[in-house]
């Protein structure tokens, strides 16, 4: 029988022995080269009728090295299974370990040896009620209000042509532009119709046309009148050339009618706005829309402000639960796991502070995790998926399509442990939050778009000094 013996160098490394006898394996070993005798067709001889001695001389250290190979495994799964060791990434074998040639007229015993990283056993410190933390509370500007209701006006509207007015910054404007040579049309030049909305042109044509009406002209560089466009973009939607037109015989400057101008009319603020735009009944006034935006336009702050507040949490976790890890093996077990995805390379010094930081982080949040005995259901993931797809319809939707499109989702492995993950990150943020004090500070709109600005910019910055397969490095060796 295998012999498996454990090892402990110190409290985060171990090494796993593994002895297989001849013994052991010999009665295996002849099954699999019966096997493979029963499958093998030679040259020369009838199939499942290759002599055995031809077999062990074609294939033997191979079969051998097979049979080994599986039993090794199976043996080394066996006792961390039976064993629940807390485990880093996988076994290694050994640095020194000795290396066999597997030959079939000398069968011996076999010794393996494989280093184990192990987790550091810790109970997590500084979350409890003596622990205080601040969460900003976003005051919702006005003009962020009359922006939104402005916006929805516009959406709602009706476009219509207007005569005598000057062109303002969200007119439509339709031309008919002819090709100039010098100040005058060119004979037999390239003219085109087209339509352009004036919030798209270059600062200065819009300042000019701004100062226009309908059945005035213009001049201008046509590759010029918009913002950022390619010559291929202006060739096809504002010049209209076609495959097989001479576009490099048409020049630059041309000069156009104003042939319309048209203007979008607010939708009124009145029940059928309302209904279109809320859903019917859900808002009836000015002043209800007006409570109902400031509503989810708070949502949207305050999700952001606990992505902070949860920052925060993770942070100050990590200063209060500074754990040792089995650095060499973890460095080991990197350039391993590049090495089998086709990425060989050391990692630098900056790359393994992320990497361990981000392994630290792993092993508190799942120590908290089963601290608060959080768990997901199906039926949450389900409900999960619903929300996502009435969110895309607008918050209304038929029920039974809603139900349907959730359960197609919940085929996607993918999709599923996206949602898990996300719905674990917000059971353990308010555990935590349940825990500690936290105190709502109250500050304005532009000073935490800033702070968000900042924190972004950190992230950014993070994982630009670090290699961005850390986190899914990190992410493998916890799961």
């Amino acid at each position: 029988m295998p012999k498996v013996v454990r090892k402990d160098i110190d409290n985060l490394n171990a090494v796993l022995t593994v002895t297989l006898e001849k013994a052991d394996y010999e009665s295996k070993l002849k099954t699999q080269l019966q096997s493979h005798r029963k499958k093998a067709n030679m040259k020369g001889f009838r199939k499942g009728k290759t002599p055995v001695g031809y077999i062990k001389k074609m294939y033997g250290r191979a079969i051998l090295a097979d049979t080994i190979n599986e039993m090794l495994q199976s043996e080394v799964n066996k006792y961390l299974t039976e064993s629940d060791i807390k485990l880093l990434g996988y076994p290694l074998p050994s640095e020194d370990q000795e290396s066999y040639d597997f030959n079939l007229d000398k069968l011996t015993d076999y010794t393996f040896n494989f280093d184990l990283g192990i987790a550091p056993e810790f109970e997590v410190k500084g979350l409890d009620a003596n622990q205080k933390f601040n969460c900003y509370s976003i005051e919702v500007p006005k003009e962020t209000i009359d922006k939104d209701i402005d916006s929805m006006r516009q959406r709602g509207g009706e476009r219509q042509s207007v005569e005598d007015s000057t062109i303002e910054e969200k007119d439509l404007i339709s031309f008919n532009a002819d090709e100039l040579d010098g100040a005058t049309k060119k004979e037999n030049g390239w003219a085109a119709t087209f339509t352009i909305l004036v919030e798209m042109l270059d600062d200065a044509y819009k300042a000019e046309l701004k100062k226009k009406k309908k059945g005035d002209t213009i001049k201008f560089n046509i590759y010029k009148l918009e913002k950022d466009r390619t010559r291929d973009y202006v060739q096809k939607y504002l010049l209209g050339v076609k495959e097989g037109d001479d576009a490099a015989s048409i020049g630059e400057e041309f000069e156009a009618t104003i042939t319309d101008v048209s203007r979008i009319t607010p939708a009124e603020l009145n029940t059928e706005f309302f209904d279109k735009t809320f859903g019917e009944g859900v808002v009836k006034t000015e002043e209800e829309a007006r409570a109902f935006i400031e509503k989810e336009v708070s949502k949207y702050y305050d999700k952001q402000a606990e992505s902070l507040l949860f920052r925060d949490f993770q942070n100050h976790l990590l200063e209060h639960n500074v754990l040792d890890l089995p650095d060499a093996f973890m460095k080991r077990w990197i350039k391993s796991n590049a090495e089998g995805q086709g990425q060989a390379k050391d990692m630098s010094d900056k790359e393994y502070d992320a990497f361990s930081k981000n392994l630290q982080w792993s092993l508190i949040r799942g120590k908290l995790i089963k601290q608060f005995d959080i768990n997901v259901t199906d039926e949450e993931l389900v409900d999960h998926f619903k929300a996502q797809v009435r969110q895309y319809f607008g918050g209304i939707g038929d029920e039974l399509v809603i139900l349907n499109t959730a359960n197609r989702l919940m085929q996607d492995e993918k999709q599923v442990d996206n949602a898990y993950q996300e719905i674990l990150a917000d059971r353990l943020f308010d555990s935590m939050r349940d825990v500690v004090k936290v105190n709502k500070e109250k500050i304005t709109a532009e000073k935490f778009d800033e702070i968000i600005k900042t924190a972004r910019e950190e992230a950014q910055q993070q994982i630009a000094e670090a290699n961005p397969e850390v986190v899914e490095e990190t992410s493998e060796i916890t799961d």
